[in-house]
Formats: C-alpha cells, sequence, structure tokens
C-alpha cells in the first residue's frame, strides 16, 4: 500500500510539472498572442481543473479524503495563473474568477462547520483530571474518519501547546497510578541547547548567504529552522509534563512528543534494565526508542501494540526501549504488577 501511494505521488509530480512546463512554454510563444483567449481558457483548466483532479485521483483519494479538499489548490492554480498570464489574456481569467469565488465560500463554510463539530466534541469529551491533548484526540477522531488527518493535526496542536501554552500547567499524573519521570537524569536538554544553538547561528549564516541567491529560499529555510526549534522544546516540555504513569491495569507511555501508546498489563512478558545497544535494521521495525538518548529499561511485550510516533506516524512493535531516571524502582513496580 504505501509503494502505490509512493508511486502516485511520484506520478502526481511528474505529471503535473510536464503540464506546468508545457503551458509556460504555450504562454511565451507566437501562438499564445494569436490566440490568446482560447488558450488562457485551456491553460486555466489545466491550473485549476485537471491538476488539481490528479491530486485527488492520486493521492487524496487514497487517503480518503473528500473532493471539497482540493479546492485550496483550484485557488493556488488561480493564483499562478495571474502571475503567468501576459496581460492580453488577463481579461479572461475574471471568469475563472468568479467561478472560484462561489466554490471557495462553500469551501470556508464547510471548514467552520468541521471546526464547530470539533469544538463540540471536545467540550463533550472533556472531564475533570482529562489529558488535553488526548481529548483532542478523541474530538478530532469523532470529527474526521481519517486517522492520519487527525494523528497529523493532534501532533501539531501538541507542538505549540506544549510550547507556547503548557509553562503554568503542572504535570500530569493520575489516581492509583506511579509516575516515572525520565527528562531529569537524561542529557536531552543538553542536547537541545546545542541543537537550537546551532540552528540559530548557523541558520542566520546560511539565511544571508541564501539571500543573495534567493529571498524565498532563505526564508523557507530559516522558518523550517525556528519551526525545528519549537518542536524540540515542545518535546521537553511534555517529557516534564508526562511522566511515565504505572496502574494495576497499563502502563500509560508518553515519552515527550516522541511516544504514545498504552501497554496492557497483561500484555507485559518482561521488563528489565539494560545496557543498549544499537539495535539491528529488522528489530527496528517492531521496536521503538527515543532520540539521542541511550534507553536503560526494555519491556518485551507478549503481542504487538499500535505506538504514536513523531508527526502521527503509527507503528506496531513488541519491543519499546526507554530511559527513565530510576529504571530499577520501574522494573520492581511492573514485576509486582506482572507478578
Amino acid at each position: 500500500m504505501f509503494k502505490l501511494y509512493k508511486n502516485n505521488v511520484s506520478y502526481f509530480i511528474g505529471v503535473s510539472l510536464f503540464i506546468i512546463l508545457f503551458d509556460l512554454v504555450i504562454v511565451n510563444s507566437v501562438l499564445f498572442k494569436e490566440n490568446d483567449q482560447l488558450l488562457t481558457i485551456g491553460i486555466s483548466l489545466d491550473f485549476v481543473v485537471v491538476i488539481p483532479l490528479l491530486l485527488y485521483f492520486l493521492i487524496y483519494r487514497n487517503l480518503n479524503k473528500k473532493i471539497i479538499a482540493i479546492l485550496p489548490f483550484a485557488l493556488l492554480g488561480y493564483i499562478a495563473l495571474v502571475l503567468i498570464i501576459p496581460i492580453t489574456g488577463q481579461g479572461t481569467l475574471e471568469v475563472v474568477k468568479y467561478t472560484l469565488i462561489p466554490m471557495e465560500l462553500m469551501f470556508l463554510c464547510y471548514e467552520i462547520y468541521k471546526i464547530y463539530q470539533i469544538i463540540i466534541n471536545f467540550r463533550r469529551n472533556i472531564t475533570v483530571g482529562s489529558h488535553p491533548i488526548e481529548t483532542l484526540r478523541k474530538s478530532l477522531e469523532a470529527t474526521f474518519s481519517n486517522s492520519k488527518i487527525t494523528s497529523l493535526l493532534v501532533h501539531d496542536a501538541s507542538v505549540f501547546y506544549y510550547a507556547l501554552f503548557s509553562w503554568r500547567k503542572k504535570p500530569y499524573l493520575r489516581t492509583a497510578s506511579t509516575s516515572f519521570s525520565y527528562h531529569t537524569n537524561s542529557s536531552w536538554l543538553i542536547t537541545i541547547l546545542i541543537l537550537s544553538k546551532i540552528l540559530l547561528i548557523e541558520g542566520a549564516c546560511v539565511h544571508i548567504l541564501l539571500m543573495q541567491w534567493s529571498h524565498t529560499v532563505a526564508w523557507i529555510l530559516s522558518l523550517g529552522n525556528i519551526y525545528v526549534i519549537i518542536l524540540l522544546i515542545s518535546d521537553y516540555r511534555a517529557m516534564c509534563l508526562n511522566p511515565i504513569l504505572v496502574s494495576k491495569q497499563e502502563i500509560r507511555i508518553q515519552y515527550g512528543i516522541q511516544i504514545l501508546s498504552y501497554i496492557d498489563i497483561d500484555n507485559i512478558e518482561s521488563v528489565s534494565m539494560i545496557k543498549f545497544e544499537k539495535l539491528a535494521k529488522k528489530d527496528l521495525k517492531t521496536s521503538i526508542t527515543p532520540l539521542v538518548i541511550e534507553p536503560n529499561v526494555l519491556i518485551r511485550l507478549k503481542s504487538k501494540i499500535t505506538v504514536i510516533r513523531l508527526f502521527g506516524k503509527r507503528q506496531m512493535v513488541d519491543h519499546v526501549y526507554l530511559f527513565l531516571d530510576k529504571p530499577h524502582e520501574f522494573q520492581v513496580e511492573c514485576h509486582e504488577l506482572i507478578g
């Protein structure tokens, strides 16, 4: 399935580039000057109809998205037309503009309706002591049928929640659960500070150099660097606010924004302290480990569980590697529950 999706993305990019390059050649040819109205209509159909439909049939349909989702790309196509069509053909574009306006209004109404549904579902799901991000996940899952869209939206919301709005929040705890921190004794904070310094200083130098070639590329790179820094800050804040929670029924694992999963106590085969060694490629497919930090605890499972990783990606694993501040206490607690 992934291979088919990857092939479709390649087909879409290839066909779209061919259509765009072909239309650019036509726009700059003598033929366009002689038949500007007719060719403007044809090129407009390519940018506003053909390419968005290719996007839907090759990519969006496989993601179970509705056809209305291509409307923003039709608007982008119109903006591109305004930039590339000569003045002689701009009059014909007025027809395209007044056709797109009601369609875009329909899309806007649809998005407002979806936001209203999310708010209603959020209020319905939120309870005393509930986790805000988990409540948001439930609300989005009730609004959107596509789990990939939901996971990505929840990931982005988590990033900005922890980076911007979590500074006065207390760690998330549950009654009848034992909490285990994992950020105090790790070197992750130092790693974040070093990476942030590199991204800021070297990013500024690269930005200045790229400005000599392209302002757009320079700002895209700089905004990307800023997003990565926000991502790192968010991950550390999530670590501080989400200790590993062990109860009689399950272990709740939220390792920053890197790992999220629930493990039933009955599904645990063993919990052991380890000296981590690099995993083989085949083992990585069924194992999850934190970024950069060397784990000191391994949880072996009887059957695979679903783990949500960075950017909402899901993975089936039966080995969970973690770094904990007090690995021995965690091992003892789990052994008592496993029996």
